[in-house]
Parts: C-alpha cells; structure tokens; sequence
C-alpha cells in the first residue's frame, strides 16, 4: 500500500520505524539463519494465562513464521507507520503499536484451542491500519500499487473479511481473530487521541493549567537536521525539544 495525494514534507523513516524494523530483522536472522529457537519462548502460547507467560504477549509480536510473513509485516509498517508515528509522536506510537498486538493476542488466545500458537506482528500492523483509518479516513492508499481506495473503505473491508474468517474458526494458519482484534484496538486509540482538543477546551474553561504546546514547524526544522547533518549535531535543547514533543 502507498499513500496517495499526500503533501506532508518527506522526513525520512521516523525513529520508532527504524527500532521496530531493525528488533524484528534481528529476530528473524537469530531463529531462521543462526538457528536459535526463540519461538519456543517468545510465541503466544493460547494456554499462557495458565503456564503464566505474560511476556508472549509482548514477546510473540517480533518472530515471525517464514520470510513472506515478515515481509508483508514490515513493508506495512513501513508504508503507514512513519506518518502515524509523527502524528501521535514516538511514545504514543510505540503504545499504540504495543496496545494493539497486545490486544490482538488475546483475541487471537480466548478463541484459540491450547495447543496452538501465534506468532508475527499482524496484530500491531493492523493496529497502524485502524489508527490509520481513524485519523485519515479519506486519504487514499493504493493496493498493489495500482488500485486507489480511500482508508475507511479498506479498512472496513479487510476488517469484514477478518470478522468472517474469525467467526468460521480458529483453524489454519492465519490468526485472523489477532488481526481483527488488533485493528479494533488501534482505531479505538487512535480516535482517543483525536479527542485530545475536546479535553484541553475543557481544562482551559476550567483554568487547568496543561504543559505548553509544541511548535510543529520548530520539530520539523529540528527532524531535518537531524537528518541531514545528524543526530549528534543537535544542541542539548533541540534534543530536549524532541524528547516533549514525543510525550505530548
């Protein structure tokens, strides 16, 4: 999927992009080139609230079944992430990211018999795709490159698509309640966040006091040195600055 009419400066890949990509190449080439069997710790076990493995939760998220799966993950992650992340700023992406494949998983293990197992970052990738389709429903995404179609509409489709398979069965290979599940999560989030101006109208009626807003065009102008000259040009209060703008 690409994006369409979009005339957002091109800031390069965002951090949370490049730390999510680089965790589960990592990954892949620990278990499939060196060997090392990290999905006999890290796969979601669907009978992991009985053997106590919290962390699968998590951990299930960046090992992946072959090189195609972790292929469609990431080129999505890549294609859509980079813009959810600078509209939420890198720490509510990270959660939103973490929020939905969490939430993906135990959708995925309340519908799922005991002996089986997930594994891949789906849910959290559906998670980007809702969140998405909540900030910018009307923007259009191009499928396969060649067929336009507006975020909402592709959303609602796969998410139909995803609701049918799940109500049909847990069997086969494709963990269809986890992607349902997380994009249900990260549209949620992502409409949460776009009713951050109601909440900061309130907190001015009522003479709230809130932590001063950001300059976009000042971030801008700081990411762009940042990648130009790099990140060890930047002066201790460029830094300071992206470290606010990523919290709020």
């Amino acid at each position: 999927m690409q994006n369409y009419n979009h005339n957002e400066k091109n800031l390069g890949i965002s951090f949370g992009i490049q730390l999510l990509l680089i965790l589960n190449i990592v990954a892949f080439v620990l278990e499939h080139f060196l060997a090392i069997p990290l999905s006999n710790i890290c796969a979601l076990r669907a009978d992991w609230l009985r053997h106590g493995a919290f962390w699968q939760l998590i951990t299930y998220q960046f090992v992946h079944d072959g090189f195609n799966h972790i292929l469609f993950n990431l080129l999505s992650l890549f294609l859509l992430g980079n813009e959810i992340e600078r509209a939420l700023g890198t720490n509510r992406f990270f959660k939103l990211y973490l929020f939905s494949g969490l939430l993906g998983g135990l959708g995925w293990s309340i519908l799922s018999p005991g002996h089986h197992t997930c594994v891949g970052a789906s849910g959290a990738v559906f998670g980007i795709l809702g969140a998405y389709a909540a900030l910018y429903p009307n923007r259009k995404l191009y499928i396969w490159g060649i067929l336009p179609i507006k975020a909402w509409v592709l959303v609602l489709v796969l998410g139909s698509y995803e609701l049918l398979r799940t109500l049909g069965g847990p069997g086969g290979a494709v963990a269809n309640s986890a992607h349902l599940s997380g994009g249900i999560a990260g549209y949620l989030y992502a409409l949460s966040f776009g009713r951050l101006g109601l909440m900061k109208k309130l907190r001015n009626t009522f003479h709230i006091k809130s932590k001063p807003q950001i300059d976009r065009n000042e971030i801008n102008r700081i990411l762009d040195k940042a990648n130009t000259h790099g990140l060890h040009t930047l002066t201790r209060t460029e830094r300071n600055r992206l470290k606010r703008a990523g919290k709020q």
